[in-house]
């Protein structure tokens, strides 16, 4: 059986987390006795994006005071030890922000302090859900949130959205840059049907009743612990190389699926807080950033890297399978997963891994259509400041390594 890659690349001792962008010039980094740093709510707190976002917070010491609110217990979260200060139990409230009755527990502070800035982090990350869970985990959630805002005269919400709420770019436009915020809007995904539908509720709380909001509409998010887009497709790579196959795509290596570094989405929320809370703009457009890092990532690019890290030859499926994919994915993706669900079980077995937590090669047809995520962050660079870390300009094969030996870390993986 051919080994893990992990082993070929850390030998020493643990890396330190990746290093949280700077404090921004608009917000004290140190406390002072009348401390105007603001009070901020992560709701979904400990779910991947709240704890690295209560990290980022932490480390940079921009807040005043941090709750970090989930239905899940910090036990339960599989937090890595490094966020054990970040999401402290003292700092942690369970409850369930979506349900109205809860809301002034979670926005009520010991000190008396009102939060300035709110982030969402929460909702139904799962794909190929039914729209129940989606219209009351997400779009439920955001619709509460937004009220509560509102009523409240919040400074900031900010809301995680995603870039698969456009429709699919022409060539034209994937070659001048991307989807511009401005882009024709048509989710492609059921995710995506209910973020957007979220942006129309808290856009229209913003008309009627003042709410201040922005959203971030976020290409896949990757970094240490990752348990989303690439994490499958590393998990399948490691069946394969097992398997000493080849591993092939659907589609063309030129499909776009742009990414961003967790620490970059961190840091592109703090920036959007302190814009929103100073200028309450009246348009989804102008209250909308795309965030995605410089790379432009395709399907190409990962196979490159994948193919790099598992000594595995990559390629894509001609003309003939990928159109009959596009017909029967539903079929296709069956085939896949029944291929592969059972050696990876036997890895984890071989590997003597009896909790291998919440990695899977498990892929749902949602996370395999045709559709190019193709985003143009001019805007967030222009207006907000942002700008990518250095290191972390497009996914490279160090970063991939490092969420392979996160994984490793955590006893995670085979």
């Amino acid at each position: 059986m051919a080994e893990s890659p992990i082993a070929q690349h850390h030998t020493t001792s643990t890396p330190a987390p990746a290093p949280a962008p700077a404090p921004t010039p608009t917000t004290a980094s140190t406390p002072t006795s009348t401390d105007e740093r603001p009070a901020v709510l992560i709701v979904g707190g400990l779910g991947y994006v709240g704890r690295f976002l209560a990290l980022h917070i932490h480390k940079n010491n921009l807040a005043s005071e941090v709750r970090l609110v989930d239905k899940v217990l910090p036990q339960l979260a599989r937090l890595a030890p490094e966020f054990s200060e970040a999401c402290s139990p003292d700092k942690f409230m369970q409850a369930d922000a979506s349900r109205e009755q809860s809301l002034s527990k979670i926005f009520t502070l010991s000190s008396g302090r009102e939060f300035s800035y709110v982030f969402n982090c929460g909702g139904e990350t799962r794909y190929s859900q039914e729209d129940s869970v989606y219209s009351t985990r997400s779009l439920g959630l955001s619709l509460a949130l937004g009220r509560e805002c509102a009523r409240r005269k919040t400074p900031a919400l900010i809301e995680f959205g995603t870039g698969m709420i456009y429709k699919s770019p022409s060539s034209s436009t994937i070659s001048s840059g991307g989807c511009k915020e401005s882009a024709p809007l048509k989710p492609w995904l059921k995710i995506a049907k209910y973020k957007l539908q979220a942006e129309e509720g808290l856009e229209k709380l913003a008309k009627e009743e003042g709410l201040r909001y922005s959203v971030l509409r976020l290409a896949h998010v990757y970094g240490p612990y990752d348990v989303g887009f690439l994490a499958r497709g590393l998990c399948l790579a490691r069946v394969y190389q097992s398997m000493n196959r080849d591993m092939k795509w659907l589609w063309a290596k030129e499909l776009r699926v742009n990414t961003v570094h967790v620490w970059d989405v961190c840091h592109a929320a703090w920036l959007a807080a302190a814009w929103c809370a100073e200028n309450p703009y009246s348009t989804v457009r102008e209250r909308a950033f795309n965030i995605a890092d410089k790379g432009d990532t395709s399907q190409g690019t990962l196979a490159t890297i994948f193919g790099s890290i598992f000594k595995i030859h990559t390629g894509f499926q001609g003309t003939l399978v990928s159109s009959f994919a596009r017909f029967n994915l539903e079929s296709v993706v069956d085939d896949l997963n029944d291929e592969a669900l059972q050696p990876w079980a036997d890895l984890l077995k071989d590997n003597g891994i009896t909790n291998p937590g919440p990695l899977t090669p498990f892929m749902e047809k949602e996370l395999l259509k045709d559709c190019d995520l193709c985003l143009d962050t001019k805007r967030a660079v222009e207006v907000l400041g942002w700008r990518v870390g250095n290191g972390r300009e497009e996914v490279n094969e160090e970063a991939v390594r490092e969420i392979l030996y996160s994984y490793k870390k955590m006893g995670w993986w085979p």
